[in-house]
């Protein structure tokens, strides 16, 4: 093989990226806000949609605010490094862990990675993890 074949090769290998997905929601119990973040494919998605209260203290609804990027490799596996950081991969699945009842009139999440080197699915109702707020911040300053 001459050397022209060997550069022309060399540019044209498909370049594997470690992919990650990840579905993140954070919702109010009365819906007054949710949050979500999508990430697959390389594109981020964030949608920050929530109520306003007028004058007279009624709820508003507002268009939702989007947020779309395109994420490169570096920027990917640097989020991937904070998640691990933060003990993401130490999440319970369920937040409370236990079944005794308990009633939920605040926030809500849901929280999907899958990735080569953190893979965690975690949901729960007024008991978070530890590091949530870190975990949803680092999540929301893409």
């Amino acid at each position: 093989m001459d050397f022209k074949k060997i550069i022309l090769f060399a540019l044209f290998w498909p370049i594997t990226s470690e992919a990650i997905e990840i579905a993140f929601r954070e919702s109010h119990f009365l819906s007054q806000y949710r949050h979500e973040i999508y990430i697959k494919d390389d594109q981020y998605v964030y949608i920050d949609d929530h109520f306003e209260l007028d004058n007279e203290s009624k709820w508003i609804p507002s268009t939702p605010s989007l947020k779309v990027l395109t994420l490169d490799f570096e920027t990917q596996q640097n989020l991937v490094k904070r998640l691990i950081e933060l003990g993401v991969g130490e999440w319970k699945p369920e937040y409370p862990e236990s079944d005794i009842p308990l009633i939920c009139d605040g926030l809500s999440f849901v929280l999907y990675i899958k990735s080569k080197k953190l893979n965690t699915y975690s949901s729960g109702g007024c008991r978070f993890p530890p590091n949530y707020e870190s975990v949803r911040k680092a999540l929301e300053d893409l």
